[in-house]
């Protein structure tokens, strides 16, 4: 058997491309189903996010896509053979989901064996993440193994190295910190507020504009149970949306934007507008009727919302999108120094998984010398032991026991050695099969 990985992810392909690939977990049941009907015996897990989409497959060593008549050098070749074989369950899919765009191969990765699984290893300890160290993939690649497990197409290896890699994982996260700090705007907005203010329980934020970037900023605030969040937009219903999404807060007309500055303690701002919607002289106002209690105000905006005189103000604390990526950035190098030692426990888990590959591999071959021995010992013993008084009976016994166990004692402790220093390859386990399996 040989293990497969195919796929796509935002290194190699464009949205648009991981877009006509990418699969819910129903398609996906439904690709797992097609997949095991078409390859005999064989093992299937589909990963798909917002990422990659990725086919994991356990397949007879033999086994080439349609169209691939050998096992050809040609990269090209052989990553379009896979992609139109992977290809094949989305004819299953509603008409609509079935273009993908015409196929370029260097959108795609085809990885084999030892390739593979260490793609899957560091895979899960977010180490090929496009954010060093996330741990999203962790639950993205747990449910993908439930959909596998519930579509019955995973078996003995999969149940064996989904739960290796995800131990991988968990190793990484406890043993090093390439999973700490932040690295998203909004987690670095999250842990400048609370520099500025302490805890941020009862406190209230103010979000300016309902674009994307204010909208995952002030999705990250939501972890820092808030009291209140007031939301201002030039579009009521743009900012009713943004409310659904937080789960709580109330609109706030745009006429009513400098009251409601005047109201919080966090303000997050993120507008289209060509000049400062706030001015120093606004703000100076403002904060005299706040009684210049702290302000916290993150200035996501480009042009800015905010004019750079108020940070001069009293009590202001005001961050730029400059100040954001200066967190972000100490915070990558930080993950980035961690990456060599998480880098050497993937090994070391892929290791200990490979180990037991070739267990189970040659675990069998000991097992039947044992017994293949054990039957010539006893039908010797039979043969001859008529020819000794019976006294004499356990002594043949004992004697013969302790001598097939010396004849097998090197040969047994070899393979072993072997297996355990440096694992066994595939030639050398099929001729000990060969050699020792009497129906191969």
């Amino acid at each position: 058997m040989k293990f497969v990985v195919f796929g796509l992810n935002h290194r190699t392909a464009p949205v648009e491309v991981r877009e006509g690939w990418a699969l819910s977990p129903e398609e996906s049941r439904s690709a797992l189903g097609y997949l095991s009907e078409r390859v005999h015996p064989s093992e299937h897990l589909v990963l798909s996010t917002c990422n990659r989409t990725e086919f994991y497959s356990h397949v007879p060593k033999g086994f080439l896509p349609p169209g691939l008549e050998d096992a050809s050098n040609d990269v090209s070749q052989v990553t379009a053979a896979y992609a139109r074989f992977y290809r094949q369950p989305y004819s299953e899919l509603p008409v609509s989901r079935q273009h993908a765009g015409a196929l370029e191969t260097s959108h795609f990765y085809v990885l084999t064996d030892e390739g593979a699984l260490a793609h899957l290893f560091r895979l899960a300890s977010g180490l090929d993440s496009m954010i060093l160290g996330e741990s999203q993939i962790q639950r993205q690649l747990r449910d993908a193994y439930v959909v596998a497990k519930e579509s019955q197409s995973a078996g003995k290896f999969l149940h064996r190295l989904v739960p290796a890699a995800l131990r991988a994982s968990k190793r990484v996260r406890t043993s090093t910190a390439i999973a700490e700090g932040c690295i998203t705007p909004g987690l670095a907005a999250l842990k400048l507020a609370r520099e500025a203010l302490g805890s941020l329980q009862s406190r209230s934020l103010l979000v300016i504009g309902s674009g994307k970037i204010a909208t995952s900023t002030a999705l990250a605030f939501r972890e820092a149970n808030l009291d209140d969040y007031l939301v201002v937009s030039r579009t009521t219903q743009n900012a009713l949306d943004l409310v659904a999404r937080i789960g709580r807060g109330t609109v706030v007309e745009w006429s009513e934007l400098e009251s409601a500055i005047e109201r919080v303690d966090l303000v997050v701002s993120s507008t289209g507008a060509l000049e400062p919607i706030i001015s120093s002289s606004t703000l100076a106002r403002i904060q005299s009727k706040r009684g210049n209690r702290p302000l916290v105000i993150v200035d996501l905006a480009i042009p800015r919302d905010f004019e750079p005189g108020c940070a001069s103000l009293e009590s202001v604390h005001l961050y730029n999108i400059d100040d954001l990526n200066r967190v972000i950035q100490t915070n990558v190098a930080e993950r980035i120094r961690h990456l060599p030692h998480a880098e050497n426990i993937v090994r070391e888990e892929m290791l200990a998984f490979q180990r037991w590959l070739t267990y189970s591999q040659i675990d069998p071959v000991l097992r039947h010398m044992i017994d293949r021995f054990e039957q010539i010992r006893l039908g010797e013993l039979q043969s001859f032991i008529s020819h000794f008084p019976p006294e004499y009976h356990p002594v043949l016994k004992e004697m013969s026991l302790s001598l097939v166990k010396k004849l097998l004692h090197f040969p047994i402790e070899k393979l072993k050695s072997l297996r355990d220093l440096r694992g066994l390859t595939d030639r050398e386990v099929a001729f000990l099969k060969r050699l020792f399996l009497t129906d191969l």
